[in-house]
């Protein structure tokens, strides 16, 4: 989860610093040392290119459907452990406009959202929620006994679709209804969830680190550090480059030798850094403020 927003000035990104060493651990730990890179990295700035007037209710996490050229915006409106039926989803225009405020309403706390064809899947607290995007209605939700507080959500190619139950330390996995507990302990805190082809990259709060599980053999290893309360996770469409959003008001550029760089700051306007979303045809990053209760989007731009 998360806390505030910012508004950015135009500062275009500087340097890159190496971190030391990848440390594993869980099962199957091992360490690898992170090559220095031969030559620095391309070097990039963020430039906002719009900002909602303040209509939500701490929207959490934003998401592009590509198929129908709209953004979804999850809103909370309320405590995000809190089952009082306040939270909904609402349809964001990609030139900032409000589409549709309250679109899917009934939600307890609604937070992150993974699209798998016509069905927007988000996380509800003890909940895995179906939403028919053709209806606009919930169709289905599923729990099970023990979840404590579901956070992010990430589908694979084969539409399985992963959840992290942050308050548990564990990872869950949701397919056509049936939600099964798929890592149980070993994290800290996991929050933001996206999938790189083999593996699952992963966003801790608590452990302020990012981390790759491999899929198949579970394999755990620390990527990076240093990122404070780590929340979403996007890749910008370059290889092994991502960004990772602190929540409590940053954004962090991650290298493929895993240094990273800032590339915005929002802690001294109080403003968060929930759940991005990048758009890489438009060069586009979209960033819900949380406790601001807009959306903010920024063109990532190559220095």
């Amino acid at each position: 989860m998360r806390n505030t927003f910012f508004m950015m000035k135009k500062a275009p990104v500087l340097i890159c610093c190496a971190i030391g060493a990848l440390i594993s651990c869980g099962p199957g730990a091992h360490e690898s040392a992170a090559p220095a890179p031969a030559e620095p990295f391309q070097q990039y700035e963020l430039t906002e290119a719009w900002r909602t007037d303040p209509v939500f209710l701490i929207p959490e996490s934003v998401i592009f459907d590509e198929a129908r050229d709209i953004l979804y915006v999850s809103n909370m409106n309320g405590d995000p452990r809190v089952k009082d039926g306040n939270g909904f989803i609402s349809k964001l225009g990609l030139d900032g406009k409000i589409v549709e405020r309250n679109w899917v309403d009934g939600l307890d706390s609604p937070k992150g959202m993974a699209l798998v064809g016509n069905r927007l899947y988000v996380a509800d607290i003890t909940d895995v929620v179906e939403i028919d995007i053709d209806k606009g209605e919930i169709s289905r939700r599923t729990t099970l006994d023990g979840i404590k507080m579901f956070n992010d959500l990430a589908s694979d190619p084969e539409g399985n679709i992963y959840v992290t139950d942050m308050d548990a330390d564990s990872i869950y996995k949701y397919r056509d209804g049936v939600l099964t507990e798929w890592l149980a302990g070993g994290l800290n805190a996991p929050n933001g969830l996206l999938v790189d082809g083999e593996r699952l990259l992963v966003a801790e709060q608590e452990g302020m680190t990012f981390r790759s599980i491999n899929i198949a053999t579970k394999e755990n290893i620390l990527l990076t550090g240093g990122i404070n309360k780590g929340d979403g996770i996007a890749s910008i469409g370059v290889p092994g480059h991502f960004i990772v959003s602190d929540w409590a008001g940053e954004l962090f550029l991650i290298y493929p030798d895993y240094s990273k760089i800032s590339l915005l700051n929002t802690k001294a306007a109080n403003s968060n850094c929930a759940d991005i979303w990048f758009i890489p045809s438009r060069n586009l990053l979209l960033l819900p403020t949380y406790a601001t209760n807009d959306v903010a989007a920024y063109k990532l731009a190559a220095r």
